[in-house]
């Protein structure tokens, strides 16, 4: 299977203190891959480098065996902040945007989502809950076809329901051959759906097949992962 994602050697220091150092690791095409680690850790900062929106000291960064540039960018899809939407926009007014924006944006994906996530086109984005904030974001996230999907907390303010509803149709949407990174602490609703987890400690990034936790070692990705930190 080929290779979506390859990290080689990559730091980030912040004030002349290292977040993460000489980070190496490779993602193959299709996983769904679950990024875990203590607050702090630097999964935030790391996913924004991969993404582009972030530049790092050192280090390697492939997408599809091309390094990374403003063409291969256009292969990546990071779930914003709602911070990030405007005020004075509907929903409608969002997707038009986003639309204009990323040539590979699908706006029948959209109108489709916003039917299961119970959004209203109409409706105000500064008028929105911070959940519904949230689906937006969601939303716009997956009805771009792209290569790589970057989810950093994605369940972060939403409810049980909305929850469960939401990781359902999380994969049903996004084409087969397609790599997801989600970062993560609710590992209890996502952790069904990993092929793979990514364990970023301050001494460096582990890659685990989620299978294998399950099946090996019979524990689940939570048990396994809380097992990893309490031992370090």
């Amino acid at each position: 299977m080929s290779n979506c994602l390859q990290v080689e050697n990559l730091s980030k220091s912040f004030e002349k203190k290292y977040i993460f150092n000489n980070l190496s690791f490779t993602v193959s095409k299709g996983k769904v891959v679950g990024l875990i680690g203590e607050n702090g850790v630097g999964k935030t900062t790391l996913l924004k480098i991969i993404a582009g929106l972030q530049s790092a000291d050192n280090g390697t960064i492939l997408i599809e065996n091309s390094k990374l540039s403003y063409k291969e960018k256009e292969k990546i899809s990071f779930l914003i902040d709602p911070l990030n939407l405007f005020n004075w926009m509907r929903i409608k007014d969002a997707i038009c945007y986003y639309k204009d924006f990323f040539t590979n944006f699908d706006i029948d994906i959209a109108h489709i989502l916003c039917k299961q996530f119970n959004l209203d086109l109409n409706f105000k984005i500064k008028n929105l809950s911070k959940g519904n904030k949230e689906r937006v974001c969601l939303m716009l996230n997956l009805s771009r076809k792209a290569s790589l999907y970057i989810l950093d907390e994605p369940l972060g303010g939403l409810d049980p329901k909305i929850k469960k509803d939401i990781v359902k149709t999380l994969l049903s949407y996004i084409p087969e051959n397609s790599t997801v990174i989600i970062a993560t602490h609710l590992l209890r609703d996502l952790q069904s759906i990993f092929d793979e987890v990514l364990i970023l400690k301050k001494d460096g990034i582990t890659l685990f097949s989620a299978d294998e936790i399950r099946e090996k070692y019979n524990k689940s990705i939570e048990d396994y992962y809380l097992e990893v930190i309490d031992n370090v």
